[in-house]
């Protein structure tokens, strides 16, 4: 009997014994597995979903970059671009509201993030320069150290729609003139293609009051280049019994373009005056009429 307890106690140690063992492997080979987990092996990735953007001339630019780490650590990522010659370029934050944009040199990024972070890259032409149609391509680096990665962002400028404008007025700058019934009025007009297109088949017309003549020197100008101006003298001559007063007259000019008819145009105030013989003519009725007067009232006081 003693020896049959003996024995069982025996058991019992080496069960005890053993699950202590077990328990201690266990923990061993967390410890193990613990200490040999690899390290992440560090990755920059920059990527954008539009790289390539157009415009037209004068027109900026926005590229939207994502900026993919993975690593062991926390990491500051400086940022490096070169604009093209006339252009500026600045880094912002990519967040929704305007007002807080703020330019950046650099961006601090948690590793192994769930979705990438954001930057914009705006290229914008230097105030005062139109650039010419064409490609211009930069180079977006994000670096930390060793690690840093690129993507390639390209601008792709094309030609403003050709602009048809004109402007129309007098030399002088003055509206309103003097003329006599039946005599003509000289009047300068400037005519100055404001547009970027050419204007061609220039030529003037007038509305004015029946009677009166309309003349133009020249009356047709064949081309007018963007920026450039000509000058073109107006005649207007009232009949001869046209009455003294202000009377409107409407000088335009006319070009051709390729959608339509351009035409611009003039409101004059021409005042007609009372030809001087008339006036020295009223003067002498009136001297007279005021003469007889003086001799009748002299005659009647006399009686």
């Amino acid at each position: 009997m003693k020896r049959f307890k003996r024995v069982r106690y025996l058991l019992c140690l080496v069960l005890l014994t053993g699950l202590i063992g077990i328990q201690s492997g266990a923990h061993l080979a967390l410890a193990d597995d613990e200490e040999e987990t690899p390290p992440v092996e560090e990755r920059l990735e920059l990527v954008s979903r539009f790289p390539v953007k157009q415009g037209e001339s004068g027109t900026s630019f926005e590229f939207e970059v994502d900026i993919s780490y993975q690593g062991n650590e926390t990491k500051m990522f400086e940022f490096n671009v070169d604009p093209p010659e006339g252009w500026d370029i600045a880094v912002n934050r990519y967040i929704t509201s305007e007002e807080a944009q703020a330019s950046i040199l650099a961006m601090t990024i948690e590793p192994n993030q769930a979705y990438p972070s954001t930057v914009v890259v705006m290229l914008s032409p230097l105030p005062g320069n139109q650039p010419e149609p064409g490609e211009y391509t930069i180079n977006f680096e994000a670096f930390s150290g060793s690690l840093s990665d690129s993507v390639e962002l390209k601008a792709v400028v094309t030609e403003l729609p050709l602009a048809y404008e004109v402007t129309f007025a007098t030399v002088n700058g003055r509206l309103d003139f003097p003329v006599k019934p039946g005599e003509g009025n000289s009047i300068m007009v400037k005519i100055t293609n404001t547009g970027s297109g050419d204007l061609t088949n220039l030529s003037f017309t007038s509305v004015k009051s029946e009677g009166w003549g309309a003349t133009f020197t020249p009356n047709r100008i064949e081309t007018l280049v963007p920026g450039q101006s000509t000058e073109a003298e107006v005649i207007m001559t009232p009949p001869q019994n046209t009455i003294a007063g202000d009377y409107r007259v409407y000088v335009r000019v006319g070009a051709d373009t390729p959608d339509a008819r351009l035409q611009e145009e003039l409101d004059l105030r021409i005042r007609v005056q009372t030809p001087t013989v008339w006036g020295a003519a009223g003067i002498a009725i009136v001297v007279a009429v005021i003469v007889a007067l003086a001799v009748m009232f002299r005659r009647l006081g006399r009686r």
